[in-house]
């Protein structure tokens, strides 16, 4: 990322690129993920990584997350690579009324597989946690599947495993 890039980027700006490689991350509507000609493709590879089989195959409403996205509690970011959506993330930002602090907490997060090793996805997590601290956020929330390459991830990096999450198929 070129310093002009680097600072655009901390000012906030919504789009992240990396000239070298032509990919970028913005944020975007949730319909802009579900009509992208890459979704189907992408929302499979995502199943097939990071659902949770106890709750059944992945089915998601569109019509729920453009609810969410219009109450202002849903951010969409999309991942591109030479125009192609390679990756999303959806972020839930609200009040946790014990605490009475807003944070985020992350649904969605996926880069596929063969676009990981330049960065994108931690590029990802950046933007989304700059996003984030913008939106007056305190904290972010991870979820990530048990032995998952991002539970993998956020071990080695500065964040600490506060809560373990069980299932139970009823």
């Amino acid at each position: 990322m070129s310093a002009a890039d680097w600072q655009s980027y901390r000012e906030g700006r919504r789009d992240v690129c990396d000239g070298r490689t032509a990919d970028r991350i913005e944020q975007v509507s949730v319909i802009d993920i579900f009509q992208s000609s890459e979704a189907p493709e992408l929302f499979a590879e995502y199943a097939a990584e990071c659902s949770i089989p106890l709750i059944g195959e992945i089915h998601p409403q569109p019509a729920i997350y453009e609810a969410m996205e219009n109450t202002g509690m849903l951010k969409c970011f999309g991942v591109f690579s030479d125009e192609k959506l390679v990756g999303f993330a959806t972020v839930f930002t609200t009040i946790l009324p014990h605490y009475d602090k807003k944070t985020a907490t992350l649904e969605s997060l996926f880069v596929k597989a063969k676009k990981r090793s330049g960065g994108l996805g931690q590029k990802l997590i950046e933007h989304i946690e700059q996003s984030a601290k913008e939106a007056g956020c305190v904290a972010i929330l991870y979820s990530a599947p048990a032995g998952g390459k991002l539970e993998r991830l956020l071990s080695r990096k500065k964040y600490v495993c506060t809560n373990t999450v069980y299932c139970r198929s009823l």
